[in-house]
């Protein structure tokens, strides 16, 4: 019988390691969420040759990250038998060969729970000296989606439940006797590198010379989506009391929720669904006073660029803090940053919304909604005067 995984700090030295795949095949905003690690990372190993792994839609916003040395693109191949690489550029596919053929001294993901889109598959096949993930027996579900899993790793961490995500991460690194305490620029904030290329674009988008609130109305589950009509409620009372235009920003499949945000203020809305790239909606949530996001991408981008955002939670007030959903766990990294939820659980819901569809979301009222915004944003305000 073989040895399982040791859970015991491993006799590893981050200040001498030449070779580091990190592997986050995750989505927008958890790239954001493990910029606090990665900026740690580098700092704990700045002699070490970084590749970072991302799922192709995000490698754009990858490229905007100083603290690897490049970026690849696992994706699986066409008869399902193992993987092919793409780099975001000719240089990081080449670096990463090299590094592979000389072999990795670590493969680490950066991710707490379960593993959807391969990652450890990955792992495994890095032939690394040493790895390094979160158990497979972190969460239930993790369990049941992930059983096995930790086969592939030499080093496994146990569950730490009321943590949030960056601070999962940071466990990581600290296990690997990495550098944790604050002491690399800006502490433990996440972040986002934009280039000019990115604000000029978005200039371009916004150069009215009008207020915007930008609204991201969509995500890939439904029942984190507020409804749109409620939504434009919320949107149509912010810019009336901040006398401020609209820009929408998210894809194609928003075009519903955008059209009727844009049917509720008339001549106030611009809409950019489907017409930027990461980076650039990023650029553009940069000049906005305010984002309106649901519990998606969006609303870490918002955090990393230094914008206020309000999010609406489908998690109720009082819920499991360890569920997949819960606020504790994945609340953009900000103090800049308003969570919206229910107050409680709609039945047949108890600890956390397990509806398919838009259920204990819609019972966020819109007039609070928007109360409780206004209320924040002025709350911000008092406090920069105060610090200036």
């Amino acid at each position: 019988m073989t040895a399982g995984p040791s859970t015991a700090p491993p006799a590893f030295d981050l200040s001498a390691a030449q070779r580091i795949l990190v592997v986050k095949l995750d989505e927008a905003g958890d790239l954001i969420l493990a910029t606090p690690f990665l900026r740690g990372l580098r700092a704990s190993a700045p002699q070490a040759s970084i590749t970072l792994a991302v799922r192709p839609p995000l490698a754009e916003l990858a490229l905007r990250c100083p603290w690897v040395d490049g970026v690849v693109l696992p994706m699986a191949k066409p008869d399902g038998r193992g993987l092919d690489f793409r780099g975001a550029t000719p240089e990081a596919l080449a670096r990463f060969m090299a590094d592979f053929r000389a072999g990795f001294d670590l493969a680490v993901v950066p991710r707490y729970d379960l593993d959807r889109h391969g990652a450890t598959t990955l792992v495994a096949a890095s032939r690394a000296r040493l790895s390094l993930g979160y158990s497979e027996r972190v969460t239930p579900w993790k369990a049941e989606g992930n059983a096995g899993f930790d086969r592939a790793y030499t080093h496994v961490l146990a569950a730490s439940p009321g943590m949030h995500e960056v601070e999962h991460n940071l466990a990581l690194l600290a296990h690997l006797g990495g550098r944790t305490d604050g002491a690399w620029a800006d502490g433990e904030a996440v972040a986002l590198c934009l280039t000019e290329a990115d604000r000029a674009a978005a200039l371009r988008l916004t150069a009215d010379g009008r207020r915007l609130i930008a609204v991201a109305p969509g995500t890939a589950s439904p029942r984190r989506n507020y409804p749109p009509a409620l939504l434009a409620t919320v949107t149509s009372r912010l810019c009336n009391g901040l006398d401020a235009d609209v820009l929408l920003l998210g894809t194609g499949e928003d075009a519903a929720a955008a059209a009727a945000i844009a049917e509720a203020l008339p001549g106030r809305v611009r809409d950019l669904t489907g017409r930027t790239s990461l980076p650039e909606a990023a650029a553009v949530i940069e000049r906005a006073a305010l984002l309106l996001a649901m519990d998606s991408g969006p609303a870490h981008l918002a955090a990393a660029v230094g914008t206020p955002v309000a999010v609406f939670s489908c998690h109720p007030v009082g819920g499991d803090p360890t569920f997949i959903h819960a606020p504790e766990r994945f609340r953009p990294w900000t103090h800049r940053a308003l969570v919206l939820q229910p107050a409680a659980p709609v039945p047949p819901c108890t600890d956390a919304c397990r509806d398919v569809g838009a259920h204990c979301i819609a019972a966020i009222e819109p007039e609070r909604a928007a109360t409780a915004i206004l209320d924040f944003l002025a709350a911000l305000s008092a406090t920069t005067e105060v610090s200036r």
